[in-house]
């Protein structure tokens, strides 16, 4: 067969340190596993894997070894060779499913410290680069680059094969995503530092051009920078100017004060409002309508992890 028609990238489902970063200070991060949500999302990972397959396909996965890639690559599997809801023609011994320990998570070091501590270490990593920061007992991103390299040179050596897979699924983790296409495209730092981690069980899908013989990246990665600039712009309010108030605003007085301007509003002789008409030290009859654009979710601090 030699190159495969498609190289599908998924990121692993939804994890227990997904939802309480702090279960990182007393499991090792190889072993943190899926939620019931994240069981689910890779169940329905598998369903739409298989919505974009032939029947002549045939599938070739390497997951990381971490538990929460290894649970997701079984709920993908279980759902690709499923007879629910119809007969599937991807049967569960024809698939092939291997570890690589190269598609591992960039090591994050041991047990975490307190969220204080790791707080001040994300704000550390954001400051001094996400490419290059090395995590204290850790990696950068830069190391698990080197490990990736490698990987994607040994997936070149085995394209040459007649009977590679049609369909090759990585199933791995957030950064390692960014990293491998990183190499892959030739991206340079900035870059990858500007891309934003794709959601749980995202798909990237690079699919073979015939013509060229390369592989066409069909997924639009979202990047800090365009989060950024749209928040920017929802923050700046738009000011929109009424009409005044035709005897002196008197919106801020009392009812009382109110009848007795409107039975003390004439006009005198030479044209003017009289002064009993305006409220002490009331600036000229104009009011200015701030109409509020906010976004609740203003702050984009690339800190995130996973």
């Amino acid at each position: 067969m030699g190159k495969p028609r498609m190289i599908i990238l998924i990121r692993h489902a939804q994890s227990e340190g997904n939802k309480n970063r702090e279960i990182h200070q007393t499991v090792p991060d190889h072993r943190v596993k899926l939620t019931e949500e994240g069981h689910k999302q890779a169940r329905e990972a598998g369903y739409k894997l298989r919505s974009l397959l032939r029947p002549d396909d045939r599938v070739l996965i390497y997951t990381s070894p971490y538990c929460r890639a290894r649970q997701t690559t079984e709920g993908i599997v279980e759902s690709l060779s499923s007879d629910e809801p119809s007969p599937s023609p991807y049967k569960r011994n024809a698939i092939k499913v291997y570890e690589e320990p190269r598609l591992r998570e960039q090591d994050f070091g041991n047990f975490q410290p307190c969220a204080a501590e790791m707080a001040r270490i994300w704000q550390e990593r954001a400051d001094y680069g996400h490419f290059f920061y090395r995590i204290p007992n850790g990696e950068s991103a830069a190391d698990a680059y080197d490990r990736v390299s490698g990987f994607n040179e040994s997936l070149w050596r085995q394209f040459g094969e007649d009977d590679f897979a049609s369909i090759c699924v990585l199933v791995t983790h957030g950064l390692m995503t960014r990293v491998f296409l990183m190499k892959w495209y030739h991206w340079s730092v900035e870059y990858f530092e500007d891309l934003m981690n794709i959601n749980h069980c995202g798909f990237v899908i690079m699919k073979l051009n015939p013509d060229t013989g390369k592989y066409d990246l069909e997924t639009t990665l979202a990047k800090w920078s365009e989060k950024e600039a749209q928040a920017e712009d929802q923050q700046e309010p738009h000011k929109r100017k009424w009409g005044g108030c035709a005897d002196g605003c008197k919106h801020g007085a009392s009812a009382s004060e109110n009848k007795r301007l409107r039975s003390d509003s004439k006009v005198s002789s030479d044209g003017d409002v009289g002064e009993a008409n305006r409220l002490p030290d009331s600036p000229e009859p104009q009011r200015t309508y701030v109409l509020e654009q906010g976004d609740s979710d203003d702050k984009y601090a690339r800190t995130g992890r996973r």
